[in-house]
């Protein structure tokens, strides 16, 4: 892809329901008038508003998180970008070529709920190796926001996914694989992304003030996101 010095958001989205990949990408538009705006897809999403470049990519919707990696590796961008969730919000630009400046990745760090007890199982399926052993210690890593300096690093995420039990390619697997790279490749968890700022969860109020990224993770959050992101847009348009 031609380099660009725009600030790079990426994001992958495979589904009927825009909803929530639309209030992303215009938050984004807002925060980063500027912005690239990549969304990671399927030839039958809808089109999602606001995005700057789509790339359609085989995908196996029963299998998101081999299909999720598999498509930031396929995408071969090679400069500086923050590939993010859907569900969430942007509050402030980013610089990726700033936060990847001495450092190949940036993952996000855990920093909410570290001693929840793990729930072995998950849908339906067997993590018993981790269960009720505390969140902080079986991922310490959030996949919400990462930021890297190229492809390359995600496809080492991609082929690590591939290699594990097909569990992970169902749930958890790119925590799993984030998690495996960062030990293998001796990152050190100081130089990650704290979850407060590029990740934090709409109910701790007294991060949400200095966030870039806020979380609206799971369904229960959904309706708070939808509000959040309405006075967001309010408050652009005085």
């Amino acid at each position: 892809m031609k380099e660009n010095n725009k600030n790079n958001y990426v994001f992958f989205y495979v589904g009927d329901d825009i909803s929530q990949p639309e209030m992303l990408a215009e938050s984004i538009s807002i925060a980063d008038p500027t912005a690239e705006i990549i969304h990671c897809s399927d030839e039958s999403t809808p089109v999602v508003e606001f995005v700057t470049q789509r790339c359609n990519f085989k995908s196996d919707r029963q299998r998101l998180m081999s299909s999720r990696l598999q498509a930031f590796a396929e995408l071969g961008l090679n400069e500086p970008a923050i590939y993010v969730d859907t569900d969430m919000l942007c509050m402030k630009a980013i610089a990726a070529r700033t936060l990847t400046k001495d450092v190949k990745a940036r993952f996000c760090v855990r920093e909410f709920n570290l001693d929840w007890s793990f729930n072995g199982n998950f849908g339906g399926l067997d993590f018993n190796e981790y269960d009720k052993k505390p969140l902080g210690e079986v991922y310490p890593y959030v996949a919400c926001a990462t930021a890297t300096t190229d492809s390359t690093v995600w496809r080492h995420l991609a082929d690590l996914l591939e290699g594990l039990h097909p569990k992970f390619k169902l749930w958890y697997g790119d925590q799993e694989a984030i998690k495996r790279y960062c030990v293998s490749a001796g990152v050190d968890p100081k130089n990650g992304l704290p979850e407060t700022i590029y990740g934090c969860l709409p109910e701790f109020k007294e991060f949400v003030g200095d966030c870039v990224l806020l979380h609206f993770k799971g369904q229960l959050r959904k309706s708070s996101m939808t509000e959040a992101f309405a006075t967001l847009k309010k408050k652009s348009q005085r």
